[in-house]
């Protein structure tokens, strides 16, 4: 194999060789991390929330009436709304809460364990009544669900009945069960009677699987469903939800949305990072490919002469095409040791400074792997062409 004299030609054209090496370190270092950043989208993407989110409509009733400026009328409205809700035909369960898959964000707040170290934990915060496990989708795994008695409406109460999620009772009691114990949130006190599973929700900081529920109406300033269908009649239920509630309250206005296209708002920005970052490898690897070919034919034809006087001393065809193959796996070679730093000091700036994940060497490997295809392929049209190179051409430089 001709290492020697190729490393030597390689070095007489420094400058053309440098530009392509660094060329194809920057494409390797910017790809990898994009294809990480793609990847880290669609993992989020696909993970579940642990919810019948398929059969999920969310109902928002926004009053106008001044009626529902006092309390006790609000709650009865809730209770009405619940009964006429429960009674449309292909309802499964429902649940008077502001909690809402998928929005990206919600409620929150700080509790202690009473009794504990006294370490403040933040956790996602809604109140539900009854059923709002049986809406979800999701299961009782200690103690019970809610019941209506769990319900205190008293505006002065200082005290409060609550479900935790699993990963809940794991961070603030380890190994320990979290039923019948009690929590400190700001001056009042919670009691746990059940906890379920599963429970994810995104959440602008990491307590996507941390959450408390109080027992309790949700009607500030107007009050939300979740409404859990049978398969297949969401959308004779949607139709009918307006109709119902303005039926027996006509003080208010009411919005149906399925979780479905809650969820496919909340990723509406994952999709245009995804397709961006699509558009930049593809354009990326085109230029580079193109880079290639450019700079093989360009040797080609500056080196017509010389192949020219190779194939007159016996150089076969395939030894030119596996000359100009060997430079460029070597220049490639040289290009993805230098994009491996990059990558991993491009993935490093990202991580520190954004919500990136770390680079996985596999990906990085599975980059090097694919820039050495895509060179050989660039290669090969040039290299074919050197080889066509006829031994009469050094006769006729002469």
């Amino acid at each position: 194999m001709e290492f020697g004299p190729i490393a030597r030609a390689l070095i007489r054209n420094k400058v053309r060789f440098g530009l392509i090496v660094l060329q194809i370190a920057i494409t390797l270092a910017v790809v990898v991390n994009a294809i990480n950043m793609i990847l880290a989208q669609r993992a989020l993407m696909l993970r579940p929330s642990g919810f019948d989110d398929a059969n999920l409509l969310w109902v928002n009733t926004r009053p106008f009436a001044d009626a529902f400026g006092e309390r006790g009328y609000r709650i009865a409205a809730d209770e009405a709304d619940l009964r006429e809700l429960r009674s449309i035909p292909g309802v499964q369960a429902v649940t008077n809460t502001y909690f809402l898959p998928w929005q990206g964000g919600g409620s929150s707040g700080s509790v202690k364990v009473a009794g504990g170290d006294g370490n403040p934990h933040q956790v996602q915060q809604y109140s539900a009544s009854p059923g709002l496990l049986q809406t979800l989708g999701v299961k009782v795994v200690e103690g019970r669900d809610f019941r209506d008695t769990d319900i205190d409406d008293s505006p002065d109460s200082k005290t409060a009945t609550v479900m935790i999620s699993r990963a809940t009772e794991r961070l603030l009691f380890g190994n320990g069960s979290a039923v019948g114990r009690q929590l400190l949130d700001g001056t009042a006190v919670d009691s746990i009677v059940g906890v379920f599973d599963p429970f994810y929700n995104p959440y602008p900081f990491p307590i996507d699987e941390y959450v408390i529920v109080y027992a309790g109406h949700s009607s500030y300033g107007g009050a939300d469903f979740l409404v859990r269908t049978q398969p297949g009649a969401m959308h004779s239920v949607a139709a009918q939800i307006p109709k119902a509630l303005v039926g027996i309250n006509d003080g208010r206005n009411v919005e149906v949305k399925t979780i479905e296209a809650v969820k496919d708002g909340y990723f509406t920005e994952a999709r245009i990072i995804i397709g961006g970052m699509t558009a930049v490898i593809v354009l990326l690897l085109l230029v580079t490919g193109l880079g290639i070919v450019g700079v093989t034919s360009f040797a080609v034809t500056e080196r017509t002469r010389h192949i020219g006087t190779r194939r007159a001393l016996g150089a076969t065809r395939p030894a030119i095409v596996r000359y100009f193959l060997v430079e460029n796996w070597m220049t490639t070679t040289f290009a993805a040791i230098l994009g491996v730093v990059l990558a991993y000091a491009l993935n490093y700036l990202l991580v520190t400074t954004t919500e990136a994940v770390k680079l996985d060497w596999r990906l990085v490997a599975a980059g090097v792997v694919l820039l050495w295809v895509q060179s050989v392929l660039a290669t090969l049209a040039p290299a074919f062409r050197a080889a066509s190179v006829p031994p009469v051409i050094a006769t006729r430089a002469v």
